[in-house]
């Protein structure tokens, strides 16, 4: 079967996003993550060459590798989020309704942390940026707007699916990703 984001090209996805009758929030979201933490990554590699000692060098790469498997993370939980409407009729079909609304609650707590480490890990690597500096902020922001957007999807399924197990299990994990991403610091302007 065919990765709706890790197969297809940006205007592939996009055409596909765009034609479905719901709404595909959850992998808009993830790939835009996978995409900024993308561009962090590069941000990154291009300062190994940099590094003012092997210490910088090791933290460079480890940090590089670190956004690697992030990515990975976040684009496979675009794919997944991608074929979660389907599974969830399937579900709601076999009458596991609350099994299909789970997942779909489950899915934006890991877009929201996913984010938020990379995001985590580029502002620790700011001082080691010695080129593309401005690039990291970008990608920095866009995994801001990113998190802050899977918390909101997590509201939103909540508000949709008032189901009280639903809530039990969910509303607690939204008030710690709020305060998750209290830990992002984007800055405000470049100049």
């Amino acid at each position: 079967m065919k990765n709706i984001f890790t197969d297809a090209s940006v205007r592939q996805a996009a055409a596909h996003i765009s034609s479905r009758s719901h709404a595909m929030a959850g992998a808009t979201i993830a790939a835009a993550a996978g995409l900024a933490c993308s561009l962090g990554e590069a941000c990154v590699r291009a300062n190994r060459v940099q590094a003012q000692s092997e210490a910088e060098r090791a933290q460079i790469e480890q940090t590089a590798a670190r956004m690697f498997a992030i990515r990975q993370g976040l684009l496979d939980a675009a794919d997944e989020d991608g074929a979660a409407i389907t599974l969830f009729a399937a579900l709601r079909q076999a009458g596991k309704e609350l099994e299909g609304q789970e997942r779909l609650c489950q899915l934006p707590v890991e877009m929201t942390q996913l984010a938020v480490q990379a995001a985590v890990l580029m502002q620790d690597v700011r001082p080691l940026i010695r080129s593309h500096q401005d690039d990291l902020e970008m990608a920095i922001r866009l995994l801001d707007g990113a998190a802050r957007a899977a918390t909101l999807l997590l509201d939103s399924n909540l508000r949709i699916w008032p189901d009280p197990a639903l809530l039990a299990a969910f509303e607690p994990t939204l008030l710690e990703l709020r305060r998750l991403l209290n830990q992002l610091d984007p800055v405000e302007t470049i100049r």
